[in-house]
């Protein structure tokens, strides 16, 4: 790789969440890679800390893809997955390190070959925590700690759970830690931001209803629309349900992705990087890991569109 003493400002490279999705920032970096551009800064969230920890850590992209495409992730799945559910989530965090640990060694993050850090956020007050000292494991694993489906990991007196909770793509973390030009790369499915006005349709009832003017009134009411076993006296004009509904944890990713969709768009507002990599990914599932190498050429489609830009900015250095 070109030196990096070439360069008199520091390059970051900022990786942003996505779940499998970010498979694509492994893609980016082979690109990156064979086009000699510096990297001096590492930072990442979620699936970003993950394949950015491990290249900091002084994997290079192609071990990174090779890991990546020849594991048996169904096999992976059924060793994290217990048999025995635990009561905050799917996934025993305790065999998520387990993986971590297969996946980077055991190492510190000071240590590291790249200046490295990355996000979680703090279940009870919303901070936003940044991860840049200490194990590299446990700042992987609390950055991927999706919500209901990782137990969170405890850390300091604080319950860490996914960054992209409060920070998608850390863009700002990057230049706190020095970065002169930032390169990003997001991973999150759009999401339309439209506003829209819509008509609720039919009433519950056939008849006008005044709203109850005291508790009296409003407990009477409600009572009496159901019999002494809880069922309904009266048919209300409930239309049935036309549209398949999406299962418990179908619904739990499609929020989630959403609520960072939104996030990730007011935070690229306030810390924008000098050039954003989006894969074209809206296709892929959030685990779509047997889709790896379709991801990967998406990351690299995408970041052979930007490197003109990239090296422009370079050529400036």
């Amino acid at each position: 790789m070109q030196s990096e003493k070439t360069y008199p400002l520091k390059v970051a490279l900022v990786l942003g969440s996505g779940a499998a999705r970010g498979l694509a920032h492994i893609g980016i970096l082979k690109v990156l890679e064979q086009n000699k551009i510096p990297i001096h800064i590492v930072t990442g969230t979620s699936m970003g800390a993950m394949v950015g920890g491990a290249y900091a850590s002084g994997l290079n992209a192609a071990q990174i893809e090779e890991i990546a495409c020849e594991t048996n992730w169904l096999r992976v799945a059924q060793i994290l997955f217990p048999k025995r559910l635990q009561s905050s989530a799917l996934l025993d965090g305790g065999r998520v390190e387990d993986f971590l640990l297969a996946l980077v060694g055991e190492r510190k993050i000071e240590d590291l070959q790249k200046p490295f850090a990355c996000i979680a956020a703090d279940i009870w007050s919303g901070e936003e925590i940044v991860l840049e000292s200490g194990s590299l494991i446990k700042a992987i694993r609390a950055s991927i700690s999706f919500p209901f489906l990782f137990t969170p990991l405890e850390l300091g007196g604080r319950l860490l759970a996914d960054g992209g909770i409060v920070n998608p793509l850390p863009v700002n973390t990057a230049r706190e830690m020095g970065a002169d030009i930032v390169i990003a790369a997001g991973a999150t499915p759009s999401v339309a931001r439209n506003i829209r006005h819509v008509d609720t349709g039919k009433t519950l009832t056939r008849k006008k209803m005044t709203a109850a003017s005291n508790s009296s009134s409003f407990i009477k009411r409600f009572l009496n629309t159901f019999d002494e076993n809880g069922a309904l006296k009266r048919v209300l004009t409930r239309p049935r349900q036309k549209l398949k509904k999406p299962g418990l944890r179908r619904q739990m990713i499609q929020i989630g992705s959403t609520m960072e969709n939104q996030i990730l768009s007011l935070r690229l507002k306030e810390s924008p990087p000098d050039v954003l990599i989006t894969p074209p990914v809206d296709e892929f599932q959030f685990f779509d890991f047997a889709r790896t190498d379709e991801i990967i050429a998406a990351g690299e489609l995408a970041a052979k569109k930007m490197l003109p830009k990239i090296k422009g900015l370079l050529q400036k250095a």
